[in-house]
C-alpha cells in the first residue's frame, strides 16, 4: 500500500531477452530457456508492465531499460546453463552425456574468450495522484 503521491519503484528482468547464443541454433541456448521455464513465471512480463500500473492506479511511469552483458565472468550465466541442462537431463529431452557436452562447450567459450551472454533489465518509476492534486 502506498499512499497518495507515494512512489512505486519496480526493477526486474525482461527474461525474454536472456541469450547466450553466437548464432542462429546455438545448442546453448536451449539449455538458457530450459532454465526460464523453470524459474521464470512470466518472461514477458516487462513488456507488459506500464499498462499494469498505470491499471492499478499509478501515473508518469517511467521505464528503462539497463542492458548486462557478460564476456568475461560469466558466473551467472554458467549456473543458469547448469540449470538448464540439468532440466533437460531430468526431462528426459536429451543424456547425461549431451548435458555434460553442452556444460563443457560453455566452458570452453570462456577459456577461448568467445562466451557472450545477455539479458535486459528494466526498471520502471511511477507514482500515486497525490490528495491535493487537480483531478483532469
Amino acid at each position: 500500500m502506498l499512499r497518495p503521491g507515494g512512489w512505486l519503484a519496480i526493477f526486474d528482468g525482461d527474461y525474454a531477452t536472456s541469450t547466450v547464443a553466437l548464432a542462429g541454433g546455438d545448442p546453448l541456448q536451449v539449455c538458457v530457456e530450459a532454465t526460464l521455464a523453470t524459474l521464470v513465471h512470466d518472461p514477458w512480463l516487462v513488456r507488459r508492465i506500464r499498462p499494469l500500473v498505470a491499471a492499478a492506479g499509478f501515473i508518469d511511469a517511467e521505464l528503462r531499460s539497463h542492458g548486462y552483458v557478460v564476456t568475461e565472468d560469466p558466473r551467472y550465466f554458467l549456473a543458469a546453463l547448469q540449470l538448464g541442462t540439468e532440466t533437460l537431463a531430468a526431462a528426459g529431452t536429451i543424456t547425461l552425456a549431451t548435458a555434460q557436452a553442452l556444460t563443457t562447450e560453455a566452458e570452453t567459450r570462456v577459456r577461448a574468450g568467445t562466451f557472450f551472454g545477455h539479458i535486459a533489465y528494466a526498471s520502471l518509476l511511477a507514482h500515486t495522484r497525490s490528495p491535493n492534486a487537480e483531478r483532469t
